[in-house]
């Protein structure tokens, strides 16, 4: 593998230890791995096979996006109205509709789209239709990916697959046997419930115990506020939806919940005592009318010691996969 040489960033963002950001300096990568990062002068002796000027540039390490729907979407952004709530029925149906060669061409766009701005791994919540058709496509990206059968087995409002509850146990068994460890190991399959609204708590528990199996997560779509709050007490007899997954075993640290728009105090109390993962798109919350500064509750969930990741969701929903425009969009709300 060629050797690399960033020379004379402006910045170098380390997130080391120290934290340290470095003005004027210099990473050297030889055979894919980082052997030298410090100041420019430091490395002036290091030869590489390419140097890349960096001096009007800063460096970072590569980003995550921790939820978003990588397969359909790119190739028709903007058609849909940006009426709230009206395109998802819209968007699934599309999704239904793609074939193998549309699809790929998708996923080309979107992971384009993503590695020009600086992501490296991304989290598709088990949206991708024909993966063994995309697969060339992540191959050829160099990027890394978390991937995901996406299953229910309740109706759903939306046109989502539905399966008989052993039926969407089998199939996410057989999806992380097949896909886990991929690509020399770029790929990563999990455990992808669509949501509490759409499964059972037994599909939600045996999916919980196969992501423990195979040593792997579980995500899902969820969110939280009054009215789903009595939801939960009505149908599931749970004070609150996140309590609920507290209560039926699945809440985990494990468990990264996206979304997590309207969390009240014990919602946030249960994911802090699981050391569950919360992952925000904020310009869809935003676009939803939900900022996550109010309905986030993301101060309250650090200090509380929440990881928060954050996601771009998809095309239609977000507008774009930039996830440092999203971190800013979190900070401002």
């Amino acid at each position: 593998m060629p050797s690399l040489k960033i020379d004379h960033a402006r910045y170098v963002v380390t997130v080391d230890p120290q934290r340290r950001i470095i003005q004027d300096g210099s990473i050297l990568i030889e055979d894919g791995h980082i052997r030298q990062v410090g100041k420019a002068a430091e490395l002036a002796a290091a030869r590489a096979d390419r140097v890349i000027d960096a001096r009007h540039l800063v460096v970072t390490p590569g980003f995550v996006n921790g939820h978003m729907h990588i397969s359909y979407g790119h190739v028709v952004r903007g058609i849909f109205p940006d009426d709230v709530g009206s395109p998802l029925g819209t968007v699934f149906k599309l999704q239904l509709a793609m074939t193998e060669e549309e699809e790929h061409a998708s996923t080309l766009l979107g992971l384009l789209e993503l590695l020009k701005n600086g992501t490296v791994c991304f989290v598709d919540p088990g949206s991708t239709k024909f993966p063994d058709a995309c697969l060339q496509a992540y191959e050829d990206a160099g990027i890394r990916a978390i991937l995901g059968d996406g299953v229910t087995d309740l109706e759903a409002p939306i046109p989502l697959p539905r399966y008989a509850t052993q039926e969407a146990i089998n199939r996410t068994a057989s999806f992380l046997k097949a896909w886990h460890g991929r690509l020399n190991g770029r790929l990563r399959a999990w455990a992808m419930p669509f949501s509490i609204e759409t499964c059972t708590a037994d599909l939600l528990r045996a999916l919980k115990r196969v992501a423990d199996d195979h040593d792997t997560c579980l995500t899902l779509h969820h969110n939280s506020g009054a009215k789903a709050r009595q939801e939960s007490l009505s149908r599931l007899g749970s004070p609150s939806p996140t309590q609920y997954l507290e209560s039926i075993g699945v809440l985990g640290r494990n468990v990264v919940l996206a979304h997590v728009l309207g969390l009240d105090e014990a919602e946030m109390d249960a994911m802090a005592r699981a050391s569950a993962t919360a992952a925000m798109c904020p310009v869809t919350a935003a676009k939803g009318g939900r900022g996550v500064g109010e309905h986030g509750r993301l101060p309250e969930l650090l200090a509380r010691g929440v990881k928060i990741a954050l996601g771009c969701d998809s095309p239609n929903n977000c507008n774009h996969l930039d996830i440092v425009r999203a971190a800013n969009m979190a900070a401002i709300q």
